[in-house]
């Protein structure tokens, strides 16, 4: 059975003499940012954990990280943190705007809105169908004289 070392000890012992780590300085770079990133787009991380991580490693290296995010984790991740904004917020590119003010605090998420209830989402009944065309010698009506 092969024996695991200690990630987290190994990372802090490199961030605190990185004079001696100068040859893997942009590994540990690229490391860093793809394992923020891809704990910040779990499924499971919600927006306490991603204010958290943004207190913990501060707002600019944060703001770079959420940068690199593609379009398509933007629009996840604002969909997931934010589930009742709207759409057109979502879609018009201001997302990752979105998810920096709310994980700064200057955001909240928004409520649900007020008649959006279960059967409220359901879709419309389709409409009716057209009448046929109503001749008048079809009506039957007749005047007499």
């Amino acid at each position: 059975m092969a024996l695991d070392i200690d990630g987290f000890a190994v990372l802090r012992t490199i961030g605190v003499h990185p004079h001696i780590f100068k040859v893997i300085t942009p590994d540990v770079v690229k490391a860093a940012r793809m394992l923020v990133a891809r704990q910040i787009v779990h499924k499971d991380t919600g927006l306490k954990v991603v204010r958290d991580i943004r207190a913990a490693i501060g707002p600019e290296a944060f703001s770079l990280i959420m940068d690199g995010l593609t379009d398509a984790q933007i629009k996840s991740l604002a969909s997931r943190l934010d589930k009742h904004t709207s759409r057109a917020k979502v879609a018009d590119g201001t997302a990752r705007l979105h998810i920096l003010s709310l994980a700064d605090g200057s955001a909240q998420p928004a409520e649900q809105p007020k008649g959006a209830t279960r059967t409220a989402r359901r879709r419309a009944p389709a409409p009716p169908n057209p009448p046929a065309r109503i001749h008048y010698i079809s009506a039957g009506a007749t005047r007499k004289r």
